[in-house]
């Protein structure tokens, strides 16, 4: 079965059992790691900001062409 078809189902739903499926989802959820505060520090940017250049390192390199 395919996310959308799921989707579909679950607005079928009563509300009852969407707000079921909306408490799993919320309690299932992958937490974000703390970064200690509202901003990330210098090292946590630098950290995150290789990784997009690591990941994205063909895309950059034609977009700069």
């Amino acid at each position: 079965m395919s996310a959308a078809e799921i989707i579909e189902l679950i607005k079928k739903l009563p509300p009852e059992e969407r707000a079921e499926v909306n408490d799993y989802l919320n309690r299932s959820h992958v937490a974000q790691p703390d970064i200690g505060g509202q901003f990330a520090t210098d090292a946590d940017f630098d950290r995150a900001a290789k990784q997009v250049f690591a990941d994205n390192h063909d895309l950059l390199r034609r977009l700069a062409q």
